[in-house]
């Protein structure tokens, strides 16, 4: 048989899984949605309460022969309480939007909330007076529906704040209201409006949390997605795309007059031996362990990439040709000192070095470069491996 009511609406999507850092941002993100409408919503009440007290309730008042003068003063009490709480409300929200360090999330939803609650409450007292005046519930019913629709609240504040209102409301309509039939048509569709409104709070909110959510973990896709893009999925480093697609950034943060830039182009020696002896799995581990070691040992500003194979370029930034000699001669020596360590086998590796100086940061001078760092890791290899040369025009 199929369900008539399907409460899952009310929760979140289970094929949603978020941590806790997520469930945070979207806490935040739904209290500045908030913060932002309330405090629309307080300045429009503040004003609308101020007329009310011009146009009618001190008008009245001043009527000393009026039959009904009693109830206007109450009227007059409840709407400028309305108003301090606006105000106060409105001060709370500024405060937290201004300097939002000071003061938790969780502070700022208790604001929100607190304030909401107290209007809320007020205007059904206020809807209590229209019983003597009007007999009329629209007061309460108006802004409770509105509040569910302007305001994201979130479980289990929509229970308390719209079951305290509502039992505010059956409360002043028993001893305001002393005709029996209105009494009952007035609690009939206060009860329409309060069930309304809270079906509208958790629906509203759970559809807000979803979307933020699903946003979320779209962001989260293609950031991974970007990732598996740029960097090479074996060492963790840039691949050659993402390399070629920083170069151009590269440059920004040097003084040209004096750093020097460099192409180094480092190879693996005897890699293939490695796979044939070893196997494959532990050729991979080589790569990532020589990966780590360039990666800890040249400055955070310095390129570094997987070029394809058992060959890596690093785009240097030094003083001087001499310096960056010195540089490679460490991470050379530092590859050759290493123990490669993998399961039971204990492995010596040494790698070749090839340096080219790079006069601007273009993709063809770049690519002249790298011809250059080429050349002179060839003779590297050339003459012994486990070597650095620089090319010389």
């Amino acid at each position: 048989m199929a369900k008539i009511f399907d409460f899952n609406i009310f929760k979140l999507n289970s094929d949603i899984k978020l941590t806790n850092e997520q469930r945070t941002y979207i806490d935040k993100d739904i209290a500045v949605t908030n913060l932002k409408r309330l405090r629309i919503g307080l300045s429009i009440t503040s004003i609308m309460e101020m007329v009310l007290i011009l146009a009618y309730d001190l008008p009245r008042i001043k009527d000393i022969n009026s039959s009904i003068r009693e109830i206007y003063i109450y009227y007059l009490w409840l709407h400028s309480l309305i108003i301090i709480v606006c105000l106060l409300g409105f001060i709370l929200l500024n405060l937290w939007s201004n300097i939002n360090k000071t003061f938790s999330v969780k502070f700022i939803e208790r604001v929100i909330y607190s304030t909401l609650g107290a209007i809320l409450v007020l205007l059904a007292l206020i809807s209590g007076l229209d019983q003597i005046t009007t007999g009329q519930i629209l007061v309460f019913g108006i802004n409770i529906i509105f509040s569910g629709l302007a305001i994201l609240i979130k479980p289990p504040y929509e229970n308390i704040i719209y079951t305290i209102t509502f039992m505010t409301f059956i409360t002043v309509m028993i001893f305001f209201q002393h005709s029996w039939n209105i009494l009952i048509s007035n609690v009939v569709n206060g009860s329409f409006f309060f069930v309304s409104a809270l079906f509208l709070a958790k629906f509203i909110h759970n559809n807000q949390v979803s979307h933020i959510a699903k946003n979320i973990k779209l962001q989260d896709i293609n950031r991974k997605l970007q990732y598996l893009s740029d960097y090479d999925y074996l060492t963790g480093i840039p691949n050659r795309r993402y390399f070629m697609k920083q170069l151009k950034d590269f440059g920004y943060n040097y003084d040209f007059a004096s750093i020097r830039t460099y192409v180094v182009i480092v190879d693996i020696d005897y890699f293939k031996n490695i796979n044939d002896t070893y196997g494959h799995l532990i050729g991979d581990y080589v790569l990532k362990a020589v990966a780590v070691v360039l990666k800890n040992n040249i400055k955070e500003q310095d390129l570094l990439a997987r070029f394809g194979g058992e060959e890596f370029l690093i785009l240097l930034s030094s003083i001087n040709l001499e310096e960056t000699k010195v540089i490679c001669e460490n991470l050379r020596r530092l590859i050759e000192q290493y123990t490669f360590n993998f399961e039971k086998n204990t492995i010596k590796i040494t790698a070749s070095f090839g340096i080219s100086s790079i006069e601007n940061i273009t993709e063809v001078d770049f690519d002249k470069a790298y011809s250059h760092a080429d050349k002179a890791l060839y003779e590297a290899k050339r003459s012994g491996r486990n070597k650095v040369c620089i090319f010389n025009l």
